[in-house]
């Protein structure tokens, strides 16, 4: 059965690939990368202030697991969980749930549109702690895009007023928690497979939550259809988003996407205006465009970079 579904899958990829090119298959899955965050993120913005934490965080983890686990067996078979750097996986898994508890905060705190630009912002900070672990050379247009992408992120967090949001706290949080894990995946892309590091990390933050529950229910809980279609459905978009990031870049060229990528930052500005009236200051907009456009630098130079070592 398995073989079957593998042969099907890869005869249906073959025939997308003769129609179309790698870029526009790239695009087709990024658009639906930024879709799913979007559905994601405004589904966690509509129920966290009606549900204990640790229990969206919970169902997060546990809804997310029947794809990957089935999309993981079909590509993988008896090897889906097989994993070389252990001590890797496990740095990603930390800084992955950290990560992810500190974005639902955010997002119960603060803006929409803010948190999304802000989150979107991790590939500055990634240029910023790359040559710390990685040892990678810092040029002109890095340092360029670096303090230029910094300066973009003050001015979204609104240093002219008189108290910085909570929220915003947390959404630098996840940026920077982001850049880490970028690179941390950086090393595991070099020896495992993508699918293979979801389903531990996914798998491992369940079984997490599910101790935290156990040893401290809330008691005002109570688990109605509504609520559980609201877990079940940011489960799934969780997991297709993972599934439909990683291999757009498989198919598309880093260059194409990124910009696509950055679609996020407006889409999320105007679903905050029409969902939770939410209007951004110009200081705001201003710091959305500067730090995307040093993202997109930065995505840019690096593309040149690895054409220049081919």
């Amino acid at each position: 059965l398995k073989n079957k579904m593998f042969l099907m899958i890869s005869k249906l990829i073959k025939q997308i690939q003769l129609k179309f090119s790698g870029n526009i298959i790239g695009i087709f899955l990024m658009l639906n990368t930024v879709l799913a965050g979007l559905l994601m993120t405004g589904l966690v913005k509509f129920i966290i202030q009606d549900l204990d934490f640790r229990v969206l965080v919970f169902g997060r983890f546990l809804f997310s697991l029947p794809i990957l686990y089935l999309f993981g067996w079909i590509i993988r078979g008896n090897q889906l969980l097989k994993i070389q750097k252990k001590k890797v996986l496990l740095g990603r898994v930390f800084v992955g749930i950290m990560g992810m508890c500190l974005w639902f905060s955010a997002i119960q705190f603060a803006d929409f549109g803010q948190v999304t630009a802000i989150t979107q912002s991790s590939a500055v900070f990634v240029a910023l702690f790359a040559p710390i672990l990685l040892f990678e050379k810092v040029g002109f247009w890095r340092l360029f895009s670096i303090f230029s992408g910094l300066l973009g992120i003050i001015l979204i967090t609104e240093p002219f007023d008189d108290k910085v949001s909570i929220g915003v706290i947390y959404a630098l949080g996840v940026a920077i928690s982001s850049s880490i894990l970028a690179i941390l995946l950086r090393k595991l892309g070099k020896t495992d497979e993508p699918i293979t590091v979801a389903i531990w990390h996914n798998t491992i933050g369940a079984i997490l939550f599910f101790i935290l529950l156990i040893v401290n229910f809330p008691t005002d809980f109570i688990l109605n259809y509504n609520v559980l279609f609201f877990l079940v459905a940011i489960g799934i978009a969780g997991s297709y988003l993972q599934i439909s990031f990683t291999y757009a870049f498989k198919f598309g060229e880093a260059v194409v996407l990124t910009p696509i990528r950055y679609l996020a930052v407006p889409g999320a500005v105007i679903a905050g205006f029409i969902f939770w009236n939410e209007i951004p200051s110009k200081f705001q907009i201003l710091g959305m465009f500067i730090t995307i456009t040093s993202c997109i630098i930065l995505a840019w130079r690096e593309f040149i970079n690895s054409k220049k070592s081919c």
